[in-house]
């Protein structure tokens, strides 16, 4: 249930077909929207179910692998619950088949780069993984395949669906917390429970990787083994994790090993958003078997991810960056504190609000940036404008596409002077865009047809 335009569900239908089962897939979006996917099941004896829902597949089925965003209340769900059926995840059949060690990232913000850099040093240790899990490849492609070290980026949704089966990751690395999914969640506390699934079934063979300036995580109850990561400041001697000290990445185990300055590493691993994220990281290899004398390789080649904080390129003197996967509020707010040199332009909105509070987002905006560029009638652009209200109208426009957007985003810009154009929307893909990604890949394709038309 759920075929989607990632990985999910077409590793899950690959996966019950490989062990024989009589698969359908259905979803409310048509072959337009899924082309890809439908693609890759190409050839495969597989019934589709597209635009909608037969109540009937529900109720005749064995099993239903449901994506984890649909919520288990809905009444396709309920109707197959109802007539005996078993209902799950790609997440919870992975952990509850995978009988090895697997390391699983959650945070509010950061774990989709940190998921691919952990993934990226551990190759570069000799170790065959592969990154997975949330907006990734699905893990049901290799829960079969002992020779991979599976490292899976973990929502919410999915630790959700890992408690059901009371299994947590062998290595477990909680990045933050803030708010996010309110329009899913009741409350922070019910968010922050499935979040707390990271390390609640883990056993003291297990270790779980912890932020030490955060009390409110470092604190959490459990038995594994601990492990801690900071780029601010150093803990008591005997603290065992890896650290930010005069400018040196380190690992502390208790002895003192540097791993690497952080002003040698690639330009786009030392801004502040991306250079928080690589301690946990490096926490993450170790914890998995690599030598931190190694790990100074990986941090020097990895070459980022698309939508996180992504440099598109300049045009003159002008920044040009792609943060579409900023889907909060305070995502947003971090990506403007790492911009202070030369006039902000950010493009924002396009998309769900997720339920979310833009007040404290806007006061930044008036503080730091020189024009926002909303779009007009999706649910997010509409909060944030409310939200800054009394700001001066020459330094906010209305744009009916990515397009318009970019167009307006360069021309408030002096390619001869310092300046960034940042895509970071404070909220969902959808309903403007189908998601995130091809929000992200719009943006970039407006950027090279502006090149392609006589900017630089």
């Amino acid at each position: 249930m759920g075929l989607g335009t990632k990985d999910g569900g077409v590793g899950a239908a690959l996966f019950a077909h490989a062990r024989g089962a009589i698969v359908s897939v259905t979803d409310l979006l048509d072959e337009s929207v899924l082309g890809d996917s439908l693609a890759e099941l190409a050839g495969i004896d597989i019934r589709f179910v597209l635009g909608g829902h037969n109540i009937e597949d529900f109720i005749k089925a064995d099993l239903v692998i449901r994506n984890p965003g649909i919520k288990r209340s809905n009444r396709f769900l309920a109707a197959a619950s109802d007539s005996g059926a078993a209902v799950d995840s790609p997440t919870g059949l992975f952990c509850e088949i995978a009988d090895r060690p697997w390391i699983g990232i959650t945070g509010t913000k950061g774990k989709s780069f940190t998921t691919h850099l952990v993934s990226h040093i551990l190759r570069a240790s000799g170790v065959k993984t592969v990154a997975a899990g949330n907006n990734c490849i699905s893990p049901l492609r290799f829960v079969d395949d002992d020779s991979i070290y599976p490292v899976l980026e973990l929502s919410s949704w999915q630790l959700s669906e890992m408690n059901l089966h009371r299994k947590s990751p062998h290595i477990g690395c909680w990045l933050n917390f803030f708010a996010d999914h309110m329009n899913w969640y009741s409350s922070m506390e019910e968010y922050r429970y499935d979040k707390e699934s990271i390390a609640r079934h883990q056993s003291p063979d297990d270790i779980i990787i912890l932020p030490v300036d955060d009390p409110a995580l470092s604190e959490i109850p459990g038995s594994s083994e601990r492990y801690y990561f900071s780029s601010n400041h150093v803990p008591p001697d005997g603290t065992k994790g890896s650290f930010l000290e005069d400018g040196w990445l380190t690992w502390r185990d208790p002895g003192v090993v540097r791993l690497v300055r952080a002003d040698t590493l690639p330009d786009h691993m030392t801004v502040p958003v991306h250079l928080d994220l690589i301690n946990p990281a490096v926490c993450c290899a170790v914890a998995a078997g690599a030598d931190p004398l190694n790990i100074a390789r990986g941090l020097a080649t990895f070459p980022g991810i698309p939508h996180r904080y992504q440099f598109a390129g300049r045009y003159g003197k002008i920044r040009i960056i792609n943060d579409s996967a900023a889907t909060t509020p305070d995502s947003v707010i971090k990506a403007i504190l790492n911009l202070d040199s030369g006039k902000l332009v950010l493009i924002a909105g396009g998309g769900g609000h997720k339920n979310l509070d833009y007040v404290s987002l806007a006061s930044h905006i008036k503080a730091r940036v020189h024009r926002v560029i909303l779009f007009r009638d999706d649910p997010a652009s509409i909060r944030l404008r409310s939200a800054l209200s009394g700001m001066n109208e020459n330094r906010l426009s209305l744009a009916r596409d990515m397009k318009e957007a970019v167009n307006i985003g360069i021309s408030c810009l002096d390619p001869d002077e310092e300046g960034t154009l940042l895509l970071s929307p404070g909220c969902s893909g959808a309903p403007l865009f189908v998601d995130l990604f091809v929000r992200g890949d719009q943006f970039i394709s407006c950027i090279r047809a502006f090149a392609s038309s006589g900017g630089s």
